[in-house]
């Protein structure tokens, strides 16, 4: 048996320390990574990723400083916008100058990382004022780059307050921070941008729908004065009719404007107004109408709401001039009664039901200018339509499936 030598444990524990060491250490950097890898991709605050990225780097790196640096507007000004180790004022207020011959400067215009091992003997740019009153003895920096060849966001930079150097692993883990930061960074830009966008879309949609509003009242308001020129009944009636479905649009356009939801309408509110109006409209002359409405709240998009708007136009105006007897004197008694129900069905299909209960339709329908128009807003609405006799009365059904909103 050959006696180990002594002091052989000795000389092995001492020379698996320095690799301990660095086990440890790049141990702790890819731990730092792993969490701030998973906070820069689900976290929509920018400023929470900034400061968990300096957080994170200096505790990676052992130095208790690290700040990241944002370039401003102009180009050639730096905020420090997020730091850990530092005093109250620098973060948020601090600026820099990336001018020539500043630390600044060199790093921006650098594609390889800015180290400093020690700022006392550092001859190529002079210290920042604050970073001398923490007592900022070595750095280092790397830029955070911009996305789609736009200017770099800034740089993230680790300060230590002992003289000392960093090594290539130590400045790839910076780096590898700085590309998951500016990939966070870029994320959350585009966000921003598209919700900006989305907001002058709609901005520009609701100032779209204004206008259509208003000149659909200026639209009425020229038939209201040629009905007043008019001279023939056959005149007076068409321009009623038509202006009657105009109106029907304008108070679907009021509806959306009003709502400020350019993309969708509640159809029973809209219906149900739409019918009383119609009555209302026609109050001197039809007297003892009496509405039914069984509605429900269903959201539509305009796209289908604004056909059906037109066909319970087009329903009601034929019931109140074809479906009943004429209003006895005075205008006593109900002469009649029109009916509109909107129902959700079984299927996931909604189902609108307009009835009177008046003289019904005629055995040999000739395909009027209202029924063709009806019968062309139901293809538009790919709806199911069915005209049938409803006892004493008409009675119509359209069931069709309803749109996805935006």
């Amino acid at each position: 048996m050959v006696a180990e030598p002594q002091g052989l444990p000795g000389f092995c524990t001492a020379m698996s320390d320095p690799a301990q060491r660095s086990a440890d250490r790049l141990l702790a950097q890819q731990t730092a990574l792993a969490r701030f890898g998973e906070l820069a991709l689900h976290s929509d605050d920018l400023q929470a990723i900034l400061h968990d990225a300096c957080r994170l780097v200096a505790e990676g790196l052992g130095t208790g400083l690290a700040k990241v640096l944002e370039l401003q507007p102009d180009g050639r000004t730096l905020l420090v916008r997020a730091g850990v180790g530092w005093k109250p004022g620098v973060v948020g207020h601090v600026t820099l100058k990336a001018e020539p011959g500043t630390l600044e400067g060199l790093a921006l215009s650098s594609p390889e990382a800015v180290v400093s091992e020690d700022t006392e003997t550092e001859a190529r740019f002079p210290i920042a004022e604050f970073m001398r009153d923490h007592g900022v003895r070595s750095l280092v920096n790397v830029t955070v780059i911009g996305a789609d060849s736009r200017p770099p966001y800034g740089l993230l930079e680790v300060d230590s307050r002992a003289p000392r150097a960093f090594d290539a692993d130590e400045i790839a883990f910076l780096q590898t921070y700085a590309n998951m930061l500016a990939a966070a960074v870029d994320r959350l830009r585009a966000g921003d941008e598209l919700r900006a966008r989305a907001a002058d879309v709609e901005r520009l949609f609701r100032e779209l729908q204004h206008r259509v509003k208003n000149n659909l009242q200026v639209i009425i308001g020229l038939m209201q004065l040629q009905s007043r020129r008019a001279r023939s009944p056959e005149t007076l009636d068409a321009l009623r009719v038509v202006r009657q479905r105009v109106d029907a649009l304008r108070l679907l356009h009021d509806k959306l404007y009003l709502a400020g939801d350019v993309d969708r309408v509640d159809l029973g509110a809209y219906l149900g107004e739409l019918a009383g109006t119609l009555l209302r409209f026609h109050a001197e002359d039809e007297h003892g109408i009496r509405l039914v409405l069984e509605m429900r709240r269903i959201i539509v998009p305009p796209e289908q709401a604004a056909p059906l708007g037109l066909i319970v136009n087009e329903f009601i105006t034929n019931s109140l001039k074809y479906a009943f007897d004429a209003a006895p004197r005075g205008g006593e008694g109900t002469r009649g009664t029109i009916g509109l129900r909107l129902e959700p069905t079984r299927g996931g299909e909604l189902r609108v039901i307009l009835c009177d209960n008046g003289r019904g339709l005629p055995e040999e329908r000739s395909g009027g200018t209202g029924m063709r128009l009806v019968e062309g807003l139901a293809r538009q609405l790919s709806a199911r339509l069915d005209w049938s006799p409803a006892g004493r009365g008409t009675r119509l059904t359209l069931q069709f499936r309803l749109l996805p909103l935006r």
